[in-house]
């Protein structure tokens, strides 16, 4: 086999598993931060490549520096180019935005913690460079050679199938998870423009009224049409929101975590029904 494909198995392979440890930080941090397990993957496996792509950028071009203080802030630069660059990215592809840090915060004993008061369009901050800085110390200096040294007593023929296999099945889980948002979006685009000819042939206070009741159903149609992942997807990133219709995927989300709420307790929660949209025909969408 030439070299070149084996340096590209032995990348991939620890951007998987750089990925898996980064699914495992960001669903622990969330989790605390909504005081539930949560599974805070965009994909379908634990594994989240954002992190695996920073933590790979750091170790290659950033593994050659010894003084702490350089590697910090230069890793911590890396990692927020990345998340940055990924938010617009995932934005422009499916018209959504994932996460938000203006409102980012934590309640710690009774007491709210704004962990995203300094930050850049809300796509990076202060926090996440601090943490992302502090954790590729670590990273490069300790963890990246205890794996480094797992990866070489790795038989080489056993090396080849484990890399197969998990090639094969990220590769599977990208696609499907892709196709399936590109789905949602068709699907959301077309809900957007029924609920405007709605509001377009709703002129009186007769009309108006039924016009919130059909909007109301035809939202509820919709989440009953949504696969698994992609409610998964809206009980993860509890800060989506549509860049082009936000108020309507917000009635989404409402009817989403109403359900969750009626499933858990057999009935709404009057926190889930503060939560819900109003149908409001004089809205704006934008």
């Amino acid at each position: 086999m030439p070299e070149s494909a084996l340096i590209f198995e032995r990348y991939f392979f620890w951007l998987v598993a750089y990925s898996m440890i980064g699914w495992i930080y960001e669903s622990l941090l969330e989790s605390f931060r909504q005081k539930k397990l949560v599974n805070r993957g965009f994909l379908n496996g634990p594994y989240l490549p954002i992190y695996g792509s920073g933590a790979l950028l750091d170790v290659v071009l950033l593994g050659w520096i010894r003084n702490p203080v350089i590697l910090f802030f230069a890793s911590a630069v890396i990692c927020c180019v990345v998340e940055f660059f990924a938010s617009v990215l995932m934005e422009k592809m499916f018209h959504i935005r994932w996460w938000d840090y203006n409102d980012f915060k934590f309640n710690i004993f009774g007491k709210t913690i704004d962990m995203g008061l300094i930050n850049i369009q809300g796509r990076i901050c202060l926090a996440g460079f601090i943490a992302f800085g502090a954790l590729s110390i670590g990273l490069v200096y300790y963890l990246h050679p205890f794996v480094v040294t797992l990866t070489d007593m790795i038989p080489i023929i056993a090396f080849h199938i484990i890399f197969s296999v998990i090639f094969a099945v990220v590769m599977v889980d990208i696609l499907l998870t892709v196709f399936s948002l590109i789905g949602f979006t068709e699907r959301f685009r077309h809900l957007t423009n029924t609920i405007a000819k709605i509001k377009t042939n709703a002129v009186d206070k007769v009309q108006a009224t039924a016009a919130y009741e059909k909007i109301n159903s035809v939202c509820e149609k919709f989440v009953k049409t949504m696969n698994p992942q992609q409610i998964r997807i809206f009980r993860s990133f509890t800060q989506l929101r549509s860049t082009k219709n936000p108020k309507t995927l917000e009635r989404i989300k409402s009817i989403i975590f109403r359900r969750k709420s009626s499933q858990e307790n057999g009935h709404a929660s009057d926190e889930e029904k503060t939560k819900e949209i109003p149908a409001d025909l004089s809205e704006q969408e934008s």
